[in-house]
């Protein structure tokens, strides 16, 4: 399995999607998102979409040079119109107005809607806890998941991220679908010719799987913690889908995409700033200090091994199997790219 530097992957990026259209911003911000999620061990958001994001701009599903727009806003609220622009580029923008609102109220709520994918949430809760505040990010997606007790694609994936700022410790991160797993992690697998767990899909005749191939022929994602995932989806698709206005995944108003509600929180408009961030590293501290199970070795705060992952990815390179490089090797050659130049002389 290759491995890449940091610099390589984000400038490989950027040479594509400026290939198709994208102005340097727009394929600098894409670039940087993906890559950040190859980064922190997220490779499901990573750059294996850039085939995906390639061929939806042939569709003009996403379209680029494309600017957002406000549609209404308040002091602490407004809802935005991406426009079918680069989802990353559009939340981006939408969360930086969220924190900015925020800071001058305890509480700020963001609606997006027109956008074709957002990749990792993480990336925007993350946003808002780097200056001190609690991002709160949902969005709902194309159907591939079924309800609790069912078996037809009802509803996305529906992820969900938190992120709280700490004082020593990194801040809280949480992101995760409401599916038993991302549909990426799935892709992942397959382009890894590898078996996937029992109990993260059924195959189109609703029955359990190992083969991840199935998912692609009709079969379906299930809900983490059965009624839990599928109850927590629903109120992703309501916030999200029919708040915004983008659509519910399975209602006829729902196009494709990513329908996005974000939340920002300011501590410091309910408790002094340090004695929250005290607090929370105290709490960080005890969980840590938990005795630990037999056979488990140490216990995690939500985020810590994305962040781990991140410093060693940093240091060793980031790992991309071979049929994703293929992938996006057949795309920068379709452009007039020679991407494994591009990649030499990063370092040259």
């Amino acid at each position: 399995m290759p491995t890449f530097a940091t610099e390589q992957l984000i400038k490989v990026t950027v040479r594509i999607f400026e290939a198709v259209g994208a102005t340097d911003y727009e394929a600098k911000c894409v670039a940087e998102h993906l890559v950040e999620s190859n980064l922190i061990g997220h490779d499901s958001h990573g750059i294996i979409l850039i085939p995906d994001y390639y061929k939806v701009i042939k569709e003009g599903k996403i379209r680029p040079k494309t600017k957002i727009k406000i549609i209404h806003e308040t002091n602490d609220s407004a809802l935005v119109d991406g426009n079918w622009g680069f989802g990353q580029v559009a939340a981006k923008e939408a969360m930086e107005i969220a924190i900015k609102k925020a800071k001058t109220s305890a509480i700020s709520a963001v609606g997006l809607f027109h956008v074709y994918h957002i990749g990792m949430l993480g990336y925007y809760s993350m946003m808002a806890a780097e200056q001190d505040l609690i991002g709160i990010v949902m969005c709902n997606s194309a159907p591939i998941m079924s309800p609790y007790g069912g078996f037809s694609r009802l509803l996305g994936t529906n992820p969900i991220s938190v992120a709280i700022p700490a004082g020593k410790w990194k801040p809280f991160l949480m992101d995760f679908a409401t599916s038993v797993v991302a549909a990426g992690k799935v892709r992942v697998a397959l382009n890894r010719g590898e078996k996937i767990p029992y109990g993260w899909i059924l195959d189109k005749e609703g029955r359990p799987t190992d083969n991840p191939a199935d998912l692609y022929e009709g079969g379906v994602l299930l809900p983490f913690g059965g009624y839990k995932g599928y109850t927590l989806a629903l109120l992703v698709d309501i916030l999200s889908g029919a708040l915004t206005g983008h659509g519910c995944s399975s209602s006829p108003e729902y196009e494709t995409g990513n329908g996005t509600f974000m939340i920002v929180i300011n501590p410091a408009n309910f408790t002094p700033l340090e004695a929250f961030k005290k607090r929370v590293d105290e709490l960080f501290q005890t969980i840590k200090s938990s005795p630990t199970a037999p056979g488990v070795n140490e216990i995690f705060i939500p985020g810590e091994l994305e962040f781990r992952t991140k410093e060693k990815r940093l240091k060793e390179g980031i790992p991309v199997d071979e049929k994703t490089w293929q992938s996006i090797e057949i795309v920068a050659k379709e452009l007039g790219l020679d991407i494994n130049k591009i990649v030499k002389d990063v370092h040259d």
